[in-house]
């Protein structure tokens, strides 16, 4: 198999990666894939720019800081806008409010958006790509990663989670067939008093991912341990007391004993 890949510097991630594994084709071919993955990777770029330009924090002209303001025209004028806003309070419901934008009353939807501009993104450009030759796409956004594997291939991405608190220790290495995983600290998170040090979710897609890891933290354990049972969640987490508990499907690991 050979790998094909590309790094992007966009105003939305520090650091953007897209990976193609291509399983058989013929030489000319491979440099004809080659163009045309270096022309859709130019169209990632430029949608996460836009997004960006839209839902920027720091850019005073962005529509999220105008609706910060008071302002509601972004929920008539932009499509994206509305998308996220509702996507925004759906989360919030269905995670008991846990998965909070609106904290103190503040719409800050920094964690949603770049998680709902990677399914964007990779479902438009990249998901279309998947059918052999192509054996897998993965796309890694600041350690937001969404992967797709072709039906008819064996191939796996081997995502590695490693313990951010302990010099890197592995934890856990998954083979993903396709599907996104988030994994979030409560340290860079801005939730240090979380009881939950670290947490990795792996769901469809990397948004909702991003939803009940940022829940997770907020929960705490002996709360989201009942979430994770009632909402079938898969992942990992690290519990200050308790260590490592593993779960899937809503079920903890046979293992784990508490």
């Amino acid at each position: 198999m050979q790998t094909i890949n590309d790094t992007i510097q966009t105003s939305l991630f520090r650091h953007l990666r897209v990976s193609v594994v291509i399983s058989e084709m013929v030489n000319h071919k491979v440099n004809q894939f080659k163009n045309k993955f270096t022309a859709i990777t130019g169209q990632i770029k430029e949608k996460f720019d836009q997004v960006d330009q839209v839902f920027s924090l720091q850019n005073s002209g962005s529509l999220v800081a105008k609706f910060q303001r008071g302002d509601k025209q972004p929920l008539l004028k932009s499509a994206d806008f509305q998308t996220v806003y509702s996507l925004a309070n759906i989360s919030k419901n269905k995670t008991n409010g846990y998965f909070d934008p609106f904290d103190g009353g503040r719409y800050t939807p920094s964690d949603l958006i770049k998680s709902w501009a990677v399914d964007q993104v990779f479902n438009q450009y990249l998901r279309p790509l998947v059918e052999l030759p192509v054996a897998g796409i993965m796309l890694e956004a600041d350690g937001v990663i969404q992967t797709a594997v072709a039906t008819s291939s064996a191939f796996h991405w081997p995502v590695l989670v490693h313990d951010s608190f302990k010099g890197e220790g592995l934890l856990e290495k998954y083979q993903l067939t396709g599907g996104g995983i988030v994994t979030v600290n409560a340290k860079t998170s801005k939730r240090p008093q979380s009881p939950i040090k670290q947490l990795t979710i792996i769901s469809e897609r990397v948004s909702e991912a991003t939803i009940w890891a940022i829940a997770g933290l907020n929960a705490g354990t002996a709360k989201f341990l009942r979430l994770i049972n009632q909402k079938h969640l898969s992942g990992i987490l690290i519990d200050r007391a308790l260590g490592v508990i593993e779960f899937e499907s809503g079920k903890l690991a046979q293992k784990q004993v508490f």
